[in-house]
């Protein structure tokens, strides 16, 4: 599988979460930043189907993509105290995490 084809996928992932997601962390995103992420995954032909009776971690998504969606919701949806959290758990696993 090429970089190409393998980034498309991911951004499919991180599209199709987005749509999943509640109106209220959709709209909180960036029109510009949806439209390219929708042009970008137009390559993939993965099939794509979530269950939201589950978990994203649960859903066998991508781990870049699961990061991505992330950093989204970090830089566009979360509020003041959700970012300390989220920035604490990402340097909490970066502790965590040896090369």
């Amino acid at each position: 599988m090429n970089e190409e084809h393998l980034s498309s996928d991911v951004l499919k992932e991180v599209l199709t979460i987005i749509l999943y997601s509640d109106s209220s962390i959709q709209n909180k995103i960036p029109t510009e930043i949806i439209q390219k992420i929708t042009n970008l995954a137009k390559e993939s032909e993965k099939e794509i189907h979530l269950d939201k009776n589950k978990s994203l971690e649960d859903q066998g998504l991508s781990p870049i993509s699961l990061d991505m969606f992330a950093l989204l919701y970090y830089l566009y949806v979360a509020q003041t105290d959700e970012k300390d959290k989220i920035l604490s758990s990402w340097v909490s696993n970066d502790k965590n995490t040896s090369f």
